[in-house]
C-alpha cells in the first residue's frame, strides 16, 4: 500500500509537465521536480524504492528519463545490498529497453531478472519478469515462447492475488494470440480481459483492452468497429498520460484511414503520433508511424513530405536494424538456456550429494532391508521359474493340441472327399458302363450317356489334381515360386481352353479381356492353379447361358486380374467362411454338381505364397467378383 502512494505521488509530480508545456521545457520541468522529490528522500531503501516507482511510471512516458532513473536504482541497490529492489531496477530496465524497440537489450536485462527474481524467490518480481520476457519474445514473432511466459505471468500473479497484474496479464494473452494469428483464443481472451479490467476501473488496462479489441476488429475487417475501439482507447489513454497506448492507438486509426484512402482525415492522427513517438524515443513505433505517414502524403499529392518523412523512416529503420538482429538474440537465448541447464545440473548434483550422506548415515538399517530383499527375490525367482516352466509347457500342450485337432480334420477331410466326392462318380461309371452298348441304344440316348460320363470323368479328374496339390502343400507346403516371364492373356486362356468344355456343357460364355500387353514374372504352374479353381468354382455356380467375365484392371497402384461371373452369388456370411480350413464348406453347383471344397483352399494357399491377395465381392442373385491382386514385385 505504501509503493501505492508512492506512485500516486510521483504520478501526481509528472502530470504536470503534460499539461500545456512544450516538450523540452517539461522535460527539464518533470526532470526538476522529481530530483526535488528524490533529494527529500535519505539514503536507503525508500531512495531506492523512490527511483524504481519514478522509473515504472515513466515507461510509457519519456523512455530515456525513466532509463537514467532505473539505472541508478540499480546501482544503489546493488551497493546497499537490497536484492528485491535490484529485482525491480532489472525489469524496469527490461521493460524500459522493450518501450524503445532495443529488443537485443531487453532480452539482455530480462534473463538478468528473470535468473535473479527466481534465484531470490521473489515471486512479485518474477511475475513481472515473465511478462517482461513474454513481451521479447512476443516482439521477435515467437507466439509460442511469448504465451508460455504470459501464462506463466497470469498463473503466478492469480496465486498472489494482484487484481491489477491479472487484468494486465489477460490483456498481454489477447495481443499474443491476436499476433499469432490465434484468433479464437483471442477473441476469448480480448473479451475477458475487457470484462474483467472494466471491472476493475483501471484506466491503463482498459485503455489497452480497448486497443487489443480494435486489433481484432481490424483483422476482421470490421473498420467501424476498430476505429470505435481505437478512440476508446486514446481517451482512457489520455486520463492517465500513457503516451505508449496514445501513440499505438493513434497509428492505428491512421493505418485504417489510410486504408480506406480517407488521406486527409487520417494525416493529424498521424502527426500526433509521430510527436509522442518522438517524445518517447520509442524507435521502432516512430519509424512505422513516418512510413504511414509516408503514404498519407503520398495520397493527398505532397510529394515532397511523402519523400521526406520516407527518408526519415528509412533511416530509422537502419538504425533499427541491428537491435533487431534475431541472430544475436538467438545467440543469448541458448547462453540463457546453457546457464538454465547448468544451474539445473548443479542443483542435481547438490540432491546427489545429499542422498549420498543420507545413504551412509542409513547404511545399517539398509543392509538388513537388503538382505531381506535378496531372500524375497530368490523365493519369487523360484516361483517365477515354476511358474514359467508350467506356462511353457501349457503352451506346448495347446500347440500340440491345435496341431492334433488340424491333423484329424485333414484327415478326416481326405477320408470325406475319398469316401464320397470320388466314390460316387466312379459308382456312376461303374454302373452307365456296361450300358454302353451302341447296338442296344438309339444315338440320342447314347450321346446322351457318353457326354454324361464325360462331365464325370473331368470331374472326376479335377477333384483328383486338387487332392493331390492340396496333399502335396499339406505335407511339403507349396512349392517355391519358379518366377518366369508370363504374359497374363495368353497364360488365362490356357487354363480357359481346358475349362470350355464343361463351360459349352451349360452353354456359359468365356471372356477373357485381360490385357494383352500385361505380363509378369510368376510362377506360370502356380497362376495357372489358381486361375483354374476359380473359374471352375464360376462355371459350377453360374445358370445355363451365363457368362464368365476375366479383366485386368490397376487397384492401389497395383494389378489386379478379376474373374466376375452372372452366377447364383454369394451373402457375407459365406464370403467369410471361404478360404479357411476350419470354416470351409461345399455347396452343390446350378446343376446339383457336386465339389470337394479344397480348390479354393488351394487358391488362397498359392495365392499366399507368391505374395498375392484374393479378395471377394458378391451379391445374391447377381453374381460373384474374385479379384487376384498381384504384389508389386511381380510387376
Amino acid at each position: 500500500m505504501k509503493n501505492e502512494y508512492k506512485k500516486t505521488a510521483v504520478l501526481f509530480c509528472i502530470a504536470f509537465f503534460f499539461l500545456g508545456k512544450s516538450t523540452l521545457s517539461a522535460q527539464t520541468f518533470a526532470k526538476d521536480s522529481i530530483d526535488l522529490l528524490l533529494a527529500a528522500k535519505g539514503p536507503g531503501i525508500e531512495r531506492i524504492q523512490f527511483l524504481n516507482n519514478i522509473a515504472e511510471t515513466l515507461s510509457d512516458k519519456n523512455t530515456q528519463l525513466a532509463f537514467d532513473y532505473a539505472k541508478l536504482a540499480l546501482t544503489e541497490s546493488e551497493k546497499n545490498k537490497q536484492p528485491k529492489e535490484k529485482g525491480f531496477a532489472l525489469n524496469n530496465l527490461a521493460w524500459i529497453k522493450y518501450r524503445k524497440g532495443d529488443f537485443t537489450a531487453a532480452f539482455e536485462y530480462g534473463t538478468k531478472a528473470l535468473k535473479w527474481n527466481d534465484s531470490i524467490q521473489n515471486l512479485p518480481a518474477l511475475a513481472a519478469s515473465y511478462r517482461c520476457m513474454g513481451s521479447v519474445y512476443n516482439s521477435q514473432d515467437n507466439a509460442t515462447k511469448s504465451i508460455e511466459y504470459f501464462l506463466k505471468d497470469l498463473t503466478l500473479h492469480t496465486q498472489l492475488n494482484d487484481q491489477k497484474s491479472i487484468g494486465r496479464a489477460l490483456n498481454n494473452l489477447s495481443f499474443t494470440f491476436l499476433r499469432g494469428k490465434m484468433y479464437d483464443s483471442a477473441l476469448l481472451y480480448t473479451s475477458k480481459a475487457l470484462v474483467f479490467n472494466l471491472t476493475l476501473k483501471d484506466d491503463y488496462l482498459i485503455a489497452f483492452a480497448y486497443r487489443n479489441a480494435g486489433d481484432l476488429s481490424e483483422v476482421r475487417k470490421l473498420s467501424d468497429s476498430a476505429k470505435y475501439y481505437f478512440n476508446l482507447s486514446v481517451q482512457y489513454a489520455k486520463k492517465i498520460k500513457s503516451l505508449q497506448l496514445q501513440l499505438t492507438a493513434l497509428y492505428r486509426i491512421g493505418r485504417i484511414l489510410n486504408s480506406e484512402l480517407k488521406y486527409k482525415e487520417s494525416i493529424p492522427y498521424l502527426e500526433n503520433a509521430l510527436q509522442l513517438g518522438m517524445l518517447m524515443g520509442a524507435k521502432s513505433e516512430t519509424a512505422l508511424v513516418y512510413n504511414l505517414l509516408g503514404r498519407a502524403y503520398e495520397g493527398i499529392g505532397n510529394y515532397k513530405e511523402a519523400y521526406l518523412v520516407q527518408k526519415k523512416s528509412s533511416q530509422l529503420n537502419d538504425s533499427l536494424y541491428q537491435e533487431r538482429s534475431r541472430s544475436k538474440l538467438a545467440e543469448m537465448q541458448a547462453k540463457f538456456e546453457a546457464e538454465r541447464k547448468e544451474s539445473e545440473i548443479n542443483e542435481l548434483k547438490k540432491e546427489k550429494e545429499k542422498e549420498i550422506e543420507d545413504s551412509q548415515k542409513k547404511t545399517i538399517l539398509n543392509f538388513s532391508l537388503m538382505i531381506t530383499m535378496i531372500v524375497v527375490i530368490v523365493l519369487l525367482i523360484n516361483i517365477w521359474r515354476k511358474n514359467k516352466f508350467k506356462t511353457a509347457t501349457n503352451i506346448l500342450l495347446q500347440s500340440q493340441k491345435e496341431e492334433l485337432e488340424e491333423t484329424l480334420l485333414l484327415k478326416d477331410k481326405v477320408f470325406s472327399i475319398i469316401s464320397h466326392d470320388l466314390r460316387s462318380p466312379i459308382a456312376s461309371l461303374n454302373a452307365v458302363l456296361p450300358m454302353l452298348d451302341p447296338d442296344s441304344l438309339d444315338h440320342e440316348t447314347y450321346h446322351q450317356l457318353k457326354l454324361n460320363l464325360t462331365k464325370q470323368v473331368q470331374n472326376l479328374n479335377y477333384v483328383l489334381e486338387n487332392l493331390l496339390i492340396w496333399s502335396r502343400s499339406r505335407m511339403k507346403g507349396v512349392d517355391t515360386p519358379e518366377l518366369k516371364d508370363i504374359n497374363l492373356n495368353k497364360q488365362a486362356s490356357s487354363s480357359i481352353g481346358l475349362l470350355k468344355g464343361l463351360a459349352d456343357q451349360k452353354k456359359i460364355t468365356i471372356q477373357n479381356q485381360i490385357n494383352t500387353s500385361l505380363s509378369i514374372k510368376a510362377d506360370p504352374q502356380h497362376f495357372d492353379i489358381i486361375i483354374r479353381n476359380i473359374l471352375l468354382n464360376s462355371i459350377k455356380f453360374t445358370n445355363e447361358q451365363g457368362s464368365i467375365n476375366l479383366y485386368s484392371k490397376i487397384e492401389n497402384d497395383q494389378l489386379a486380374i478379376c474373374i466376375e461371373d452372372n452366377g447364383v452369388g454369394m451373402n457375407p456370411a459365406q464370403i467369410d467362411r471361404l478360404f479357411q480350413l476350419r470354416t470351409h464348406f461345399t455347396t452343390p453347383g446350378t446343376q446339383k454338381e457336386k465339389g470337394t471344397g479344397l480348390g479354393l483352399l488351394i487358391c488362397a494357399e498359392y495365392a499366399a505364397a507368391n505374395n498375392w491377395e484374393i479378395k471377394v465381392e458378391s451379391q445374391i442373385g447377381k453374381g460373384t467378383i474374385f479379384t487376384i491382386i498381384l504384389s508389386k514385385t511381380n510387376k
